[in-house]
């Protein structure tokens, strides 16, 4: 259950941010208080970002911002963090994004396991509007259930 793998120090709903660098600290400032990261991921997060691209708008709205397990992972989890309006990150295919899933895994496996959940939860569509939607962090957390 993706519960598990969050709490509300870790959510963040109808942000103004408005561009890469400025959502993507706030994604690693949230795992970070989540406690499931150290602010040294964060900056792994933009550094990865400023060499590789976007890479992480995995879907239409919706990014994975990752580093590392060894930049500062401190045990698996996720924050979240909703937009009122959708950040271009360049790319192309995917468009730009306003549900920013921050990911801090310790191990590879905990890393594929957390993925397969998000996408079985994500691929439902009504759920990611939901979360965009929500108000509340209590509110996006029982949409994770």
């Amino acid at each position: 259950m993706l519960t598990n793998y969050t709490n509300l120090n870790a959510i963040a709903v109808r942000q103004k941010d408005s561009d890469p660098a400025s959502v993507l600290s706030h994604t690693g400032d949230l795992l970070t208080a989540g406690g499931f990261a150290n602010h040294h991921y964060t900056t792994a997060i933009l550094d990865s970002f400023r060499s590789h691209g976007a890479y992480f708008v995995i879907a239409p709205g919706i990014t994975l911002p990752h580093a590392r397990p060894e930049q500062g992972a401190r045990r698996t989890g996720i924050s979240i963090l909703t937009l009122t309006r959708p950040v271009e990150f360049g790319n192309a295919a995917n468009g730009p994004a306003n549900l920013l899933i921050g990911l801090a895994a310790t191990s590879s496996d905990n890393h594929i396991e957390l993925l397969q959940e998000l996408v079985v939860k994500l691929s439902e569509r009504w759920r990611y509007t939901a979360i965009i939607e929500a108000t509340t962090k209590a509110s996006v957390l029982h949409l994770l259930k």
